[in-house]
């Protein structure tokens, strides 16, 4: 089984739509003593989007996906691997104040609004 994390983010603002990386997730105080994307709660990630979305006085959606890898669907001896097993974590704050915060087993149309 192999596992993967990504992190992400959007701040929407006045001036258009910039990309958060995880780099800078990673770089906040928010993250301390992570160091990498598998080391990032769900709740330093919510302060982060909280934090970035006050300061800015706009909407900000931070993401985590974490994806497991493994065989499925076995059908006479072959096997493909694919994802078998996958967490989503959404927030969204508006000026500070929460607006969705959310984990599931999928993507769904929330998430659309940015990717």
């Amino acid at each position: 089984m192999e596992i993967e994390f990504n992190i992400a983010g959007r701040i929407l603002s006045k001036n258009g739509k910039r990309s958060i990386t995880l780099s800078e997730v990673l770089a906040s105080p928010y993250a301390a003593g992570a160091n990498c994307a598998a080391d990032l709660s769900e709740e330093a990630l919510a302060a982060y989007c909280k934090s970035v979305s006050a300061q800015n006085a706009c909407k900000v959606y931070v993401w985590k996906d974490c994806e497991e890898y493994g065989n499925a669907n076995v059908f006479n001896g072959g096997s493909d691997y694919e994802v078998v097993n996958e967490v989503c974590f959404l927030c969204v704050y508006d000026c500070g104040k929460e607006m969705v915060r959310e984990t599931t087993d999928h993507w769904n149309d929330k998430i659309d609004a940015v990717l």
